[in-house]
């Protein structure tokens, strides 16, 4: 490499700053084939097996095969590959209600069910989503965390209220504080990770997971539709 002021020797290749390099492996190289996308996808496929707090750049660098040069590259910092993450992972959750909402009959007990039954779907996928949320987003002083946690908070208690509000129309649902339902519907879906165990336990037998989800989807929609439903 030429010093300062002096020319570059012939046949040397002068790298320009930018996308750093990264590990090698194989020709080509593998950061040939690993970008912004690919790193989120590899830190959500590690939440899924792992808390948050578990999750560094180092760990996805080490995932994915690259340095760790290329996370700082994306993201500023940790945070925002988690912000990055998080707002991946409540897209699918979003795709997920607008199909559940599609297969209904969209009267306001078939909404909320549907809602219901996919945040279920999403903890069951990502048992450690609500501690990315709780204790990486919520509490980091980074403006896009905090930005991300707002616009996510919300827009699910607004989703509940509007549900609950076309309830009171049609006079099927009584009135009923919008962000506590939110959050009981959070911590039943949460706890569907731990109550598999639980339930084994108390029954003496392994429990099918497919087969629980799917009761614990009815019997959490019937409880909370017992709850808002209009009482005569």
């Amino acid at each position: 490499m030429a010093k300062k002021g002096e020319p570059a020797k012939a046949g040397a290749v002068v790298r320009s700053r930018g996308r750093p390099r990264t590990a090698s492996t194989g020709e080509g190289g593998a950061d040939h084939a690993v970008g912004r996308e690919g790193l989120i996808d590899a830190t959500i496929e590690l939440l899924k097996h792992q808390p948050p707090s578990a999750i560094t750049p180092v760990v996805v660098a080490r995932a994915v095969g690259v340095h760790p040069s290329l996370i700082r590259y994306y993201f500023k910092n940790r945070a925002t590959l988690l912000v990055a993450v998080a707002e991946r992972v409540t897209e699918r959750f979003g795709k997920q209600v607008e199909l559940a909402a599609e297969q209904s009959d969209g009267s306001p007990r078939s909404r909320l069910c549907a809602r219901i039954g996919a945040l279920i779907d999403l903890n069951a996928t990502f048992p450690f989503f609500h501690q990315l949320i709780v204790s990486e987003i919520a509490t980091s002083d980074d403006p896009a965390a905090q930005e991300m946690i707002a616009k996510f908070t919300n827009r699910g208690q607004g989703a509940y209220g509007a549900i609950l509000r076309a309830g009171l129309v049609d006079g099927s649902f009584r009135g009923m504080d919008p962000g506590l339902l939110y959050v009981v519907v959070i911590g039943m879906a949460e706890f569907f990770v731990s109550a598999r165990r639980q339930l084994e336990v108390a029954q003496g037998a392994p429990i099918d997971e497919e087969e629980l989800r799917a009761v614990y989807k009815t019997f959490v929609c019937d409880l909370v539709l017992n709850g808002v439903t209009k009482r005569d």
